[in-house]
Order: C-alpha cells, then structure tokens, then sequence
C-alpha cells in the first residue's frame, strides 16, 4: 500500500490494518466514553471468574445474533422476491427508457447504502488508529494517519451528496411509476426500496456484532494478562 503525499507507507503493524472495522467502531465510541468511567481493581481470582462470566455471555450474545442474522436473510430474500415482481411489473408497463431508470435508480440506492458503510467502516479504523498511537506519536505515522482520515472525511461527504442526488431522483421515478402501477403495486414497490437499504444496514450492524463478539471472544480465552475485554452488550446497538 502507497503513503499519502509521499511519504513513507503505514507499518504492517499499524492499528489501521490490525483492527477490523466492526472493532475500530466500537473502541471508538468505547475510548470516547472510557474516561468518563471509574476503573476498578480485582484480584486475579475475582478477575478470572469475571473473564469466565464474560465468555459465557458472549457466547449467548453469539448465538442470539447468529439467530438474528438467519431471520434477517429470509427478510431479505423476501424482500428481493417482492422487488422481482415490481420489476417484470414494470418492465411491462412502461416505457422503455423509464424502465432502464428504474432498474438504475434500484441498483443506485444498493451501490450508495454500501458506500457509505464502506467509508464510515474506514473512518472508524482511521480515527481509532489515531487514538490508539503510543505516546509521543510516530509524527509521520500520525501525519499519514491524519492525511488518511482527513481525505476518508472528504470522500464520505462526497457520498453523502450523491446520496442527496439519488434521493431527488427517487422523487421523479416515482412520478412516473405511480402511471403504471396500482396503489398497491406501488406501495410494494415503496416498500421493497425502503427496506432495500435498510436491510442492508441491519446486515451490515450484525455482522459487525458478530465479527467483534468473535473477536472479543477469541481475545477472552487467549488472554494471559489482565485487561478485561468488553462483551457485545457494551456497544450501542
């Protein structure tokens, strides 16, 4: 990987390539709040027995989630099948360049939704990267890091306009879409491209949960010091 304005790449070890992106949210929002948040000191024994608290928990979390996430694919298969039959609807109906815009207007609101995620998933690894730099900080690593997180800022305001234009786009697919559907066919349609991003949200958060509850979990059983690592619970849902 190429560094930013020249100089020298981030090292293999940086927290930016480390740190998933579903963990880099959570410590993010966890060492905004963490100062605020007394400390309290445990013997080894009292520790252990929380560790193992800790592990059990988890594993419940995982498997509410694993359950969650098995729901939320037969939503979205669901989902798509509705959005299928909206498309030979009107791909019957009407015209043909204004089903071509309806197809992309589709395609558009799932490409965007994924972009966003995308970038804030970056962000989160940047920042926390940034937070996470020993004390005094690597001036050039810090400086990439800044230079990465800065320009990530720029790219997800980017994304967020399109996201506007696509949105005042949808106005003018709808127009002509209430032509040739009935409110009920149109309400489908509504429906489908609602949940359509939303879906992919909901996908997105509990994968994240997954991944970090894994992480978590993984770090729990491996540990031999004693820094005590937090459950899924502990992040916002």
């Amino acid at each position: 990987m190429h560094g930013c304005n020249g100089h020298a790449p981030l090292p293999a070890d940086s927290a930016y390539f480390t740190t998933s992106e579903s963990k880099a949210k959570f410590l993010t929002q966890y060492n905004s709040d963490i100062k605020k948040e007394p400390i309290s000191r445990t013997d080894g024994e009292e520790l252990d027995k929380q560790k193992e608290e800790l592990v059990s928990r988890i594993s419940r979390k995982l498997e509410i989630l694993r359950t969650e996430q098995l729901v939320l694919r037969e939503e979205i298969q669901s989902n798509e099948q509705l959005g299928q039959m909206v498309v030979e609807r009107v791909k019957q109906t009407a015209k043909r360049n204004e089903f071509d815009k309806f197809k992309l207007h589709v395609e558009e609101i799932e490409k965007i939704t994924s972009l966003l995620l995308g970038i804030s998933g970056r962000l989160a690894r940047a920042e926390n990267a940034l937070m996470g730099l020993s004390d005094p900080p690597n001036p050039q690593e810090k400086k990439i890091l800044e230079s990465k997180r800065d320009k990530l800022r720029e790219q997800l305001d980017e994304a967020k306009i399109l996201k506007e234009n696509i949105d005042r786009r949808s106005a003018q697919v709808s127009s002509f879409l209430q032509k040739y559907l009935t409110v009920e066919e149109y309400a489908d349609y509504d429906h489908f491209v609602k949940m359509k991003a939303k879906l992919i949200i909901d996908a997105r958060e509990i994968d994240d949960k997954i991944k970090l509850g894994e992480e978590q979990l993984g770090a729990l059983k491996d540990a031999l010091n004693t820094t005590l690592p937090l459950s899924p619970n502990s992040s916002s849902s």
